[in-house]
C-alpha cells in the first residue's frame, strides 16, 4: 500500500518535537538539532536555522517526546487534562497539550517539554500542532474503515514502537513499547495478542513503511504470522538514516 497526499513539497519543513531535540524534514535532506542538559538559547538557535535555511513560512509541528493518553471525549475535561497523565509522569517543566479527533470523539492529552514549545514557537509563532498518534489514529482509522477481520499497524522507530488495533474503524488498542531487538519487539507483539485473543486469522498485521534497518523484526514475526503488509511512505535513504521515525521522514501534515 501506498501513503498519498502528505509528502514535503520543496517549499514545506516538517518539524518533528523529540525528546533530546528537533528534526527538521525538508523536501531534500533531514536536520537534527540536539537539545542535552544545557539549555540551549534562542540566538544560537536562530544562527543554526539560518545556516540550514530552515525558517520557511509553511511549516508544520509534530510531537514525538512522549506517549499520549488516549481518552473518549465525552469524560475529556480541559481543565483537568493534567491528572490524566501525572499519576505516572513527573510534571515539573512540561506543558500538557491535548488534540481533539471529531470522528472518533477522543481526546488525545500528552506533554511537551515546557522549554522546547516555546523555543519552536519563537520563531514558528503561527505553526500547527498536533502529536504523531493523533495523525495516525486519524489516517489508519480512515484506512480501517469498512474492512472485515481487524487491523494491526506497527509503527517501528528508534528504541520503540507503536501497535494500533482497529476493528474497522474503531481504535481497539494503542500501546507503545520499548525495543533494543527482535526478540523485545516479538516478546510484547505476541503479548497483546495473547491478552486479546487475537486468532492469526482474524486480522491483518501492516508495519508503516519497511526499511532495512527493521528486516529482522519483519523476518522474526513471519513464522507466527502470514498476514502482512507494509505502508509505504517513500523517502530516501539518507532521510530514512537520519531520521528518529523514518516513516514521517518525508511526510508533511
Amino acid at each position: 500500500m501506498q501513503l498519498n497526499n502528505f509528502y514535503l513539497k520543496p517549499n514545506e519543513v516538517s518539524i518533528h518535537s523529540f525528546a533530546n531535540g528537533f528534526s527538521f524534514s525538508t523536501f531534500s535532506e533531514v536536520h537534527f538539532y540536539e537539545i542535552n542538559d544545557k539549555k540551549k538559547s534562542s540566538n544560537e538557535f536562530l544562527e543554526w536555522l539560518r545556516k540550514k535555511k530552515l525558517i520557511i513560512s509553511k511549516s508544520s509541528l509534530l510531537y514525538f517526546s512522549y506517549p499520549p493518553v488516549i481518552i473518549p471525549e465525552i469524560l475529556f475535561d480541559e481543565k483537568k487534562a493534567k491528572f490524566y497523565l501525572e499519576s505516572s509522569i513527573k510534571l515539573k517543566h512540561k506543558v500538557i497539550k491535548y488534540d481533539i479527533i471529531p470522528k472518533s470523539n477522543q481526546a488525545i492529552v500528552y506533554y511537551e517539554n515546557d522549554d522546547n514549545v516555546k523555543l519552536l514557537k519563537k520563531f514558528f509563532p503561527a505553526i500547527k500542532s498536533k502529536h504523531f498518534v493523533t495523525f495516525l489514529i486519524e489516517e489508519l482509522s480512515y484506512r480501517s474503515n469498512g474492512k472485515l477481520k481487524k487491523q494491526l499497524y506497527i509503527n517501528l522507530r528508534k528504541d520503540f514502537f507503536e501497535i494500533f488495533l482497529f476493528q474497522s474503524s474503531q481504535l481497539l488498542v494503542f500501546n507503545t513499547f520499548n525495543h533494543k531487538n527482535e526478540d523485545d519487539f516479538l516478546y510484547f507483539l505476541l503479548y497483546i495478542t495473547e491478552i486479546h485473543h487475537l486468532n492469526s486469522k482474524e486480522f491483518k498485521i501492516t508495519f508503516l513503511g519497511k526499511y532495512s534497518i527493521f528486516n529482522n523484526y519483519y523476518e522474526s514475526i513471519k513464522d507466527y504470522h502470514s498476514d502482512l503488509d507494509f505502508l509505504i511512505s517513500s523517502c530516501n535513504k539518507k532521510k530514512i538514516e537520519s531520521h528518529q521515525s523514518p516513516f514521517f521522514c518525508n511526510l508533511f501534515k
